[in-house]
């Protein structure tokens, strides 16, 4: 879901073969979207040698972390049906162990091993369905899920699973690539960034005009069939952090005037039913931004509101409420 936009102009492509002190836009794609860098001041290499390494480290994430790759690390450990302890990619390892964290703190609200029940709901790999599937299949997709399934073992780089467990890490994989990327640009030494791979966002420093980065959040009706009213966009300035943001409304379908959509609450197996129609997160790293907006979602208002509070957490979460949206937000959503 790209529900965020970046408010930022740039003035050269990132293909230039010489070294520039002005603004430049490195692009292109990775992990099924579209991604760019904007970066502002001098640099220590061409704009084609930056592009290169950025897309180095999306590819090497997503060789780690993708469901769609055969070859992938995640891919083997899926297929991997022992139940026995086995050696895992230390990045597979990392990301796997965030997400059983938040699968904890959250009651399981935040589940990885979902996919069953969103495939079975038609929002999967397979073929739209676009009906509520019937309480016997509902069952069965169950009893593959649920995150207390797989235990991992940093230390040691293993991990293990039940038998038909598979697991799909897209609610925060591509907010690790994103931190994998602000990784090498500061190694380099790059002082001024914004990364974006499809609405995950990450800055550092400031643009050329030397103002924080800008970005706004995306309207719930920029996609959908809705009679209510847009809300103005919210703006927020990124200093040195991350944002991401989950909706629900632009995969969906409704039957006799029921909204179901593509967010699948793991602990009933059935698509929320909550009028949270998007939620935005800010977090230092992107990965925690990325998951944390999924979860909020996944949630009542309330009891995501409250998640956040006890984390911490900068939050915004946009619901239905009548004929219009209400936005609702943690007291450190926008610095006063």
């Amino acid at each position: 879901m790209r529900a965020l936009i970046a408010l930022a102009g740039l003035a050269l492509a990132g293909c230039a073969t010489q070294r520039t002190t002005g603004e430049t836009l490195l692009s292109g794609q990775a992990m099924g979207s579209a991604w760019t860098v904007k970066l502002a001041g001098e640099l220590p290499a061409t704009g084609e040698e930056l592009r290169a390494g950025v897309q180095s480290r999306f590819d090497a994430v997503n060789l780690a972390l993708s469901t769609y790759r055969a070859d992938s690390a995640l891919s083997r450990f899926n297929n991997d049906d022992s139940g026995e302890w086995a050696a895992i990619d230390p990045e597979l390892g990392a990301v796997l162990s965030y997400a059983l964290e938040l699968a904890e703190e959250s009651g399981g609200a935040y589940d990885v091993t979902v996919g069953p029940l969103v495939n079975l709901w038609g929002f999967g790999p397979d073929p739209a369905t676009r009906r509520v599937p019937d309480a016997a299949a509902l069952e069965a997709a169950r009893a593959r899920v649920g995150w207390r399934k797989i235990e991992v073992d940093v230390g040691t780089g293993r991990a293990r699973k039940a038998a038909g467990v598979r697991i799909d890490l897209s609610s925060l994989g591509k907010g690790r690539g994103v931190d994998r990327v602000a990784e090498y640009l500061d190694g380099l030494g790059v002082a001024n960034y914004l990364i974006d791979l499809s609405g995950k966002l990450r800055a550092r420093g400031r643009n050329v005009r030397g103002e924080p980065w800008r970005v706004a959040v995306e309207s719930p009706t920029a996609d959908a069939t809705s009679a209510r009213p847009p809300l103005e966009p919210e703006v927020i300035a990124l200093v040195n952090e991350s944002v991401a943001t989950a909706g629900d409304y632009r995969r969906f379908f409704e039957i006799d005037g029921r909204h179901y959509s593509h967010i699948i609450d793991p602990r009933t197996g059935w698509p929320v039913t909550h009028e949270t129609v998007s939620a935005s997160a800010i977090a230092t790293d992107c990965m925690q931004a990325d998951a944390l907006a999924t979860v909020l979602i996944a949630m009542s208002p309330d009891d995501a509101l409250a998640l956040a509070n006890r984390l911490g957490l900068r939050a915004l979460l946009i619901s239905r409420d009548g004929a219009g949206y209400l936005a609702r937000s943690t007291g450190t959503w926008l610095p006063k």
